[in-house]
């Protein structure tokens, strides 16, 4: 899977440098937009580290862009994939620190997203060994990548 312009290296670094109390975060989340009379959809992928778990936090982010052809599913999965990769490539670097991956995904019926949770859900368990967090839970997806989503999808 093509991962968004994000230097997985430096994130891995970073984390090396600070203490077992760091608490890390990965989230991905995607917005469709047009462009020049295109479908686009925009994928975004943060890891926050937040500091000790108690002060600030570095976002480290990436952004991948490409036609919009398939479903929501399609969309959402590719979504779960972005999360998936970047917990992968830098669990090593987390160790035994707390580590989280965050989908915008909500289980509710109501919302169109909860066709995918159980999938998404068995996908991060299958590729980073760990339960992963939806909706109201996912701060980091709901809110961080949401948000530099947005603003990328223009």
């Amino acid at each position: 899977m093509k991962m968004p312009q994000i230097d997985l290296q430096e994130v891995r670094e970073y984390i090396k440098g600070c203490s077992p109390e760091t608490a890390i975060y990965v989230g991905s989340d995607s917005k469709c937009f047009s462009r020049n009379k295109e479908r686009m959809v925009a994928y975004i992928t943060v890891v926050v580290i937040h500091i000790d778990g108690n002060k600030g936090a570095k976002v480290f982010k990436g952004l991948d862009t490409e036609k919009h052809f398939g479903s929501l599913r399609q969309r959402l999965m590719t979504e779960v994939g972005y999360a998936a990769t970047a917990a992968y490539e830098i669990a090593e670097a987390v160790g035994s620190r707390p580590f989280e991956v965050h989908l915008d995904l909500n289980p509710n019926p109501y919302y169109k997203s909860s066709q995918v949770v159980k999938e998404a859900m068995g996908y991060i368990l299958g590729t980073v060994g760990f339960k992963p967090h939806v909706k109201p839970e996912s701060i980091m997806a709901s809110n961080c990548a949401d948000r530099w989503a947005k603003l990328c999808a223009v």
